[in-house]
């Protein structure tokens, strides 16, 4: 069963259904929408930006417009799909703290992968949002959007409880690298900057960002890159051209080349898709 809310102009900008195995590719013919699946029951692998993980029962994913994912094996559960017109996680990041974490987390670590009990509590929010679409009453959207951002706030508390434990299970090469990358990926772009300061050989970076990250370097700084464009073109009117600049690119048109070969739409279409269009 669909469940649904539409606004003003009739329009789907959120939809609760299940999906399996057999449907689930489906889902991806308008990418231009935030996506979260709960996994009830899984035993296979998903492979979203070049990254390979398996994926088990009580994970969640949190999908970002226009990231490449494919599901292989067997598996079900619930989706949820909201346009960025509805709710906007780039615009209430600061407030909830999600965006590197939940959403457009490119260090081999995009699942939160739960406790029975912890994804039984986040399921519950969902249930919440379907009860609330099954009425007609005043508040309707503010209401839902609240759930969903209550939930949110509640897997950043999850994942983040999660990353302190995995922490104390990291090398602190790992951690080091991380950090070194999120910190300095918009103004340096070489990997001698990067090298040079984990005092390592050329040689052992890139062996260490296929360890842990199962991208080369390269890879993960234009991913990094193309997540701050992306909030860029829909949050702002900057033009094109002084994006690519903001973000590190110094040749606007390899930043378009960049951004469609990870994406499969050139920025323009993106912003053209988030800012006019709908869920199906």
């Amino acid at each position: 069963m669909l469940y649904a809310l539409y606004n003003k102009r009739n329009e789907k900008v959120l939809t609760i259904t299940s999906f399996s195995e057999t449907n689930a590719l489906s889902i991806f013919e308008r990418p231009n929408f935030y996506g979260i699946f709960f996994f009830t029951n899984a035993d296979g692998v998903l492979v979203m930006d070049e990254q390979q993980i398996k994926i088990e029962k009580h994970n969640i994913l949190f999908y970002y417009p226009y990231q490449k994912v494919m599901i292989k094996g067997r598996f079900n559960g619930t989706f949820i799909q909201f346009h960025p017109d509805f709710f906007c996680i780039d615009i209430h990041a600061r407030d909830i703290g999600c965006q590197g974490v939940l959403f457009n987390n490119f260090f081999n670590d995009f699942l939160l992968r739960c406790s029975k009990n912890e994804f039984e509590e986040l399921l519950s929010f969902k249930e919440l949002m379907k009860c609330e679409l099954l009425k007609k009453e005043v508040g309707q959207m503010d209401m839902v959007s609240s759930q969903l951002k209550i939930f949110l706030i509640h897997a950043v508390r999850i994942k983040k409880r999660n990353k302190a434990q995995e922490l104390t299970s990291k090398d602190n090469l790992h951690h080091q690298i991380e950090k070194l990358i999120q910190d300095n990926f918009v103004i340096e772009a070489s990997p001698e900057f990067y090298y040079k300061q984990l005092d390592v050989s050329a040689t052992t970076f890139n062996r260490l960002c296929k360890k842990y990250f199962q991208n080369n370097f390269v890879t993960i700084l234009h991913l990094k890159k193309i997540a701050l464009a992306k909030n860029k073109l829909f949050l702002t009117n900057t033009p094109i051209k002084e994006i690519a600049f903001q973000i590190g690119f110094n040749d606007p048109l390899y930043f378009s080349r960049i951004f469609k070969k990870y994406c499969e739409v050139s920025p323009k279409e993106f912003r053209k898709q988030l800012k006019t269009n709908r869920l199906i």
